[in-house]
This record gives structure tokens, sequence and C-alpha cells, in this order.
């Protein structure tokens, strides 16, 4: 009986089932796209770091090495499984084109290697270990799409050139975030172009069960071999890869959220019309002594029916729109081999998701327990104008917020500004320099040169700190002139003496440390005083920065940053200072590369929150003000028998909708401006960037504000063209037309 009833009511309200379905199918299309998208992302890159057997440790060196050395310490140390060396021929950038473009404005260490022999291999597309021919170059993916690269094309070197073969997948080093790139050539082609860049040395090791990653960094340390590089473990790899792409999936699942949240209040709406409908009915059931648990039922057992066709459109909905955002995680990591498991978690995520549904029906049939008899006498006009106008300010406010939060945080990660959150100064130009002597040949370039309005070379030393528990933490220290292209403080300030420091958000919050505190370095007499936290969300994050170091370790790196005066030509100028072991790149364009996956797939994102919030806002407003017409039928035909033309109801509903729509367009900015920006930074500080601000594009802004209350109106404009089929009989008859 209950069934009979509950399909009979769908019938009946054929436009107010369509609509509950379209709602429930968009909130699973949303969410089951995130859990794919999720499963593709870990399950892949899992899967090419096994395929590609990734090091546990891995120290950059560079120099050669004395690989006896190497073989002594892993044969007397026990928590070495596996150890090789490899070489990175890093390359000048400058010297280097792809097809026809150069290099030179490249942020990337570029660098040619031969296939590793034990583990830590360079894969084709196919998943295998690609055998290079002498002439030939594999290409780190990551470049096929950036510089629209096919096999066939020519690699230049200098004046040698090589012929691109194919592409490959780099476990290790394919997030732009990473800031070196391997080349794959023949040991034939690596030998003949030996002077065409600097020797550095990759020393992998691959540990024994059990064996702590930190606890091997302080016993490599102890042995005193070379570590004039970063030193880098397999938790920070699988990090670097996962930051690129994750981000972007977390802020899906918060779109996700919000179009979850206006499903539930449209939901909500419709059944609050559909229970006004059927006041009358539902009065008399109980005055006929029918319980409210079985009315209740009915009305549940409608809904619940409803969930499966809802079910079924989202997870073809989310398979149908999944290419796009797969399409870069498949060229970047291939494809997860399991599954079974992303089946598991669309369907997990389905289900949830009409579970949270048919809560909110639950919930809603409350106010069936209120009604009375008596209620079903009483007219609900007021209330049914009120929740339109509720529901037109709650959607336009809902969708721009969808559109708005997105477009703001792709234009904050891509502005030149941002490189404060990166633990970068706001510079014009960045210098990567390869050695120190070449760093004394740039300090005096800069010191003569009269286009310079300002500059800083900053060198970054391998430092370690002890934690509590007796491991140790890496942390990169960078020392310079700190005031010359300062970073913002989230806390305190930069440091002005000798014995003080500044942390990073995350090294501080993993030392537990603030502002006052002293820390502790190994090797050092004297702690030094924590002056402030600014954000840094490169080398994983966990950095610190100082006026000097008393040291005579070889610097892990050193770069250096330059304002030019209005006079000076920046193109120019970076061409002539880039040359043997000296990088230029524009900030803008530093930005750019770095975060060229995430931005990417930001863009898609972004792109997908507009076209979702638009056609929510216009099938949304569209069914409302249908919903709305079909509850004040009797009123409308009412006004028609008294003189009104259908042209004058039309002008009165749609006048009526405009400053509503205005509002909730208006509160969708203020809510982007607000809560928005509080879920990036929540986003952004796992990341290690605080205290940033939204680069607003004020123009997409008001376009937005346009486009949303355009698309409510249109819709409103369209729906309401039902009212030429009232007749002013209607109301005599005291008919409701479905």
């Amino acid at each position: 009986m209950t069934l009979r009833l509950a399909f009979s009511g769908i019938r009946r309200q054929p436009l107010a089932s369509l609509a509950s379905v379209f709602f429930i199918a968009a909130s699973i299309t949303l969410l089951t796209l995130t859990s794919l998208l999720s499963c593709q992302l870990y399950g892949s890159i899992d899967s090419l770091m096994d395929q590609a057997q990734v090091p546990d440790i891995l120290q950059m060196h560079a120099g050669s090495v004395d690989e006896q050395d190497i073989k002594d310490f892993a044969d007397r140390c026990p928590q070495i499984a596996g150890w090789q060396i490899s070489s990175f021929l890093n390359l000048n950038n400058p010297a280097v084109r792809l097809k026809d473009q150069s290099l030179a404005g490249s942020t990337q260490d570029n660098g040619l290697v031969i296939q590793p022999e034990h583990f830590d291999f360079l894969l084709d597309l196919s998943g295998s270990k690609p055998e290079v021919q002498p002439g030939e170059v594999y290409v780190p993916v990551a470049y096929r799409g950036l510089y629209d690269l096919k096999a066939g094309d020519i690699m230049t070197i200098g004046s040698d050139s090589l012929i691109i073969a194919g592409f490959i997948r780099d476990a290790q080093m394919n997030a732009m975030m990473c800031s070196s790139k391997r080349f794959l050539v023949h040991p034939q082609t690596l030998e003949r172009l030996q002077d065409a860049g600097e020797q550095e040395t990759l020393i992998e090791f691959m540990l024994a069960d059990g064996a702590s990653p930190s606890q091997f960094r302080r016993i490599y340390e102890d042995a005193g071999l070379p570590a004039s590089g970063p030193f880098i473990d397999r938790s920070l790899i699988r990090m670097m890869n996962v930051l690129s792409d994750g981000t972007v999936i977390f802020l899906l699942f918060l779109v996700s959220l919000a179009v979850l949240a206006i499903s539930l209040l449209c939901i909500r709406y419709i059944l609050s019309l559909q229970l006004e409908q059927d006041r009358q009915q539902t009065g008399m059931m109980k005055a006929l002594g029918i319980s409210r648990k079985a009315v209740r039922k009915v009305y549940f057992a409608r809904y619940a029916l409803l969930t499966v066709p809802g079910i079924l459109t989202g997870l073809l909905a989310a398979l149908m729109v999944q290419g796009p955002m797969l399409e870069q995680l498949r060229e970047l990591y291939g494809t997860a081999p399991d599954s079974s498991a992303a089946g598991l978690a669309c369907m997990l995520a389905a289900g949830v998701t009409a579970l949270i549904v048919l809560v909110s029906v639950r919930l809603s049939l409350r106010s069936l327990d209120r009604q009375s008899p008596l209620d079903a006498l009483r007219s609900t006009e007021h209330t049914r104008r009120t929740g339109t106008r509720f529901m037109t300010v709650a959607v336009c406010a809902g969708c721009t917020f969808l559109i708005l939060v997105p477009l703001f945080l792709t234009r904050t990660l891509s502005s030149p500004a941002f490189v404060t959150s990166m633990g970068i100064g706001n510079a014009q130009l960045r210098l990567d320099l390869a050695s120190a002597q070449t760093a004394g040949l740039v300090t005096e370039s800069l010191e003569k040169d009269e286009q310079v309005k300002k500059w800083s070379l900053l060198t970054t030393y391998g430092q370690t700190v002890r934690l509590t528990d007796g491991t140790t933490l890496s942390l990169p220290v960078e020392t310079g002139d700190l005031e010359a292209f300062p970073v913002t403080c989230d806390k305190g300030r930069l440091p002005e003496k000798e014995n003080e420091l500044a942390l990073s958000v995350l090294a501080a919050r993993e030392l537990n440390l603030e502002p006052g505190d002293t820390l502790q370095l190994e090797d050092w007499p004297e702690p030094f005083v924590i002056s402030g936290l600014y954000s840094d969300i490169t080398n994983g994050g966990k950095t610190a920065k100082g006026l000097h170091l008393e040291t005579e370790q070889d610097p892990v790196w050193t770069v250096g940053y330059v304002s030019l005066k209005d006079s000076a030509d920046p193109q120019s100028w970076m061409e002539s200072m880039s040359g043997a072991g000296i990088s230029v790149t524009s900030i803008r364009e530093y930005v750019r590369q770095t975060y060229a996956q995430t931005l990417h797939q930001l863009d898609l994102a972004a792109q997908l929150a507009a076209c979702t919030g638009l056609f929510i806002t216009a099938v949304v407003m569209f069914l409302s003000i249908r919903l709305s017409i079909q509850q004040n039928r009797d009123t409308l035909s009412l006004k028609k028998a008294l003189g009104f033309t259908t042209g004058q109801l039309k002008r009165e509903w749609f006048l009526r909708q405009i400053p509503w729509c205005l509002s909730g367009a208006a509160a969708g900015l203020l809510l982007a401006l607000g809560p928005g920006k509080w879920l990036c930074c929540l986003v952004l500080e796992q990341l290690g960037a605080t205290g940033f601000s939204f680069d607003i594009p004020w123009f997409s802004a008001l376009a937005v504000l346009f486009l949303i209350p355009a698309a409510a109106l249109t819709a409103t404009w369209c729906s309401l063209s039902v009212l030429r089929c009232i007749t002013p009989c209607e109301c005599f008859r005291g008919k409701e037309s479905s």
C-alpha cells in the first residue's frame, strides 16, 4: 500500500519528482567525481612508485663521488638493503632547445641521465623501461604538453641534436613542483655531451624493513659522506607528487559540499510545497485516525524511490565528465591498477549522499507532526511567497559563491605576489646559480650594473635539528640579505641578529616552536632564537632563514633576486645575464612553471564550477517558479477572472524576482570574500602558506555578479510562459492542475 501511494504521488507531481532527481544526481555527480579523482591520484602515484622502485633515500651531491666509500659504508650498515650511484649531467638551460623553444627561462634543473641499474627506473608511457639508442632522448612527460612536443621532434644541446624518441614518467621528479627534471639518453650520448653541463650525483639507498629514514640520515652524516645537496626520503617524494593535484581535488570536494547544501535546500523546498499542496489530504487522513508515522512513511518512500534514478544518473554523469579531469593524472602517473577500489569509493560516495538526502527528508517531514486537521483549512499563500523569495536568494548566493571561490583561488596562485607565500620575496627576476664561484662573479656584476635597482644573493645550507623523540629533521637554512626582498611573517619578524632564525610555519609546527623560543642546530654550540614564522610551500615547506652561518659546509644552492630600474629592458637584461651556471627567470614565469600542473587542474575545476553554478541557478529558478505557479494556480486564475492579462501577471512575477536575484548574488560575493577565503586558507595552511589574501579579478567577479542574476531571471521568464495555460474559469471550478 505504501509503495503504491508513493508511486501515485510521483506520477501526480512529475515536475517536483524530476526536480528532486536532478538535485540528487547533481550532488552524487560531484562527490563521485571527487572519489574517482582521489582514487586515481593515490592509486596511480603508488603504482608508479612501486613500478619504478623509488629509493627510500636520495642524497643529491654537486660533483663526483668516490664509489668505494659508498660501498664500504653500505657493507657495514645493516639498515641498507640496496644502493646505487647515478650521474646527473646538469645542463646549461640557455643552451637547450626543445623543438623551437629555448629552456633559457626554465626554472628547472634539466639534466641528462642513463637508465639506473638496480632501481629508480625511468619508465615509458606503457610502464616499461625504454631502450634508448645513441642519438635519441626520452623527455619528461610533463614537458610534452608544456612545450607541445611529440616523438620525432628535435632536442638541441649547444651544437648537438638529439631525436625525441618518446616520453618518460619519472616517479621522483614528475611534478613541476620538483625543481629537477631528468632526460634519459644512451651511455654513449651522455659520454659525448659531458662538456655540456655540470656533473652532479644522485646517491640512492633502499632501506631494510623497519629502518627509520631519520635515523639513517644521522648515520650517513656521521660517516662524513658527500652531502652537498638536498636529502630526500620516499615520503617527501610522494608528498610532492600528491600536492600538485591533491589541492585541486580537495577544492573540488569543497565545491561538492556546496552543491550538496544547495541541493538539500532545494529538495526541502520542493517537499514543503508538496506538503502544502497535500495539506487537505493529510489533514483528512489524520482526522480519519491514520497515524502520523504512516503518513510520513508514504512521503519517505516516495523520496527513497527517487534516489534510485538519482544515483544511477549521478554515477553515469560522473563517468562522462571524468575524462578531462583524469587526463593530466593519467599523463603524469599512468592508470591506477586496481579499479575495484575506485568503484567501491564511487558507490560509497553515492550511497552516503543518498543517505544524507533521505535523512534531510526525514527531518523535514517532522512538520507533519505539528499539523492538526484544522491547519489544513488555513491559507499559506504568504508562506509560499516567502519560501520562493528565500529560495531565490539562497540559490543565487550559493552558486555565486560556488563560482567565485575557485576563480579567486586560481587568480591568487598565479599572481606574482603569491611568491611571498612560497618563502620568496616579491622581486622581479630570479637567478639560479650553479656554484659558489658563479655566485662571486654574479655579485661583482650586479654591484656594477646600473640597470639594477635592488638585488640580493641568498645561500642555503643543509642543517639538522634533533627532535625530542631522537629523530632528526632536515632543515635548509637560507642566509643573506633578507631585507632586500622580505617575505611576510605570519608571526614575529625576520632575523635582525646573527643568533636569530625565522622558521617556516610547517617547520615550527613540527618542532612545536613559537617566536621567542630557542632552536638548537646540531654541531652548533649556541642555540638560535626564533624571531618569527613565515609561509613557505617549497622544499617540503620546512625551511628557515637567517643572516649568516659560519660553516665550512658547501651550500646546497644559491639563488639571486633582482629588481630592475624602470628604464631597463627585462628581456634584454635576462638574455645578457644568462650563461654557463646562471639561469635567469622572471618571478611570474617561475610561479607559472612551478604550479603549471596545479593551475591547469584549478582552471578545469573553476570551469566545472562555473558551468555547474550557472546550470543549477537556471534549473532551480525554472523549477521553483514553476512549482510556485502550480501552488498559486487558483489565485492566478482569479486574477485573470478579474481582468489581469497574462503579460501583466508575467511582468509582476518577473519584476518581483529582480531584487532577490541581485541580493543573492551580492550575498554570494560576501560569502566568497569571508567564509570562502577562510576555506582556502584552511587548505593552503596544510601546505605551509598562511596569511595570504585573495588577488581578486574584479572584472571577472563583476561578470559573475551579472551572469548569475541573468541566468536566474532568464530561467524565470521562460518558466513564466506557463501562465498562458491558466484560464479564468479554473478558480470557479476549484480545480488544481498538475
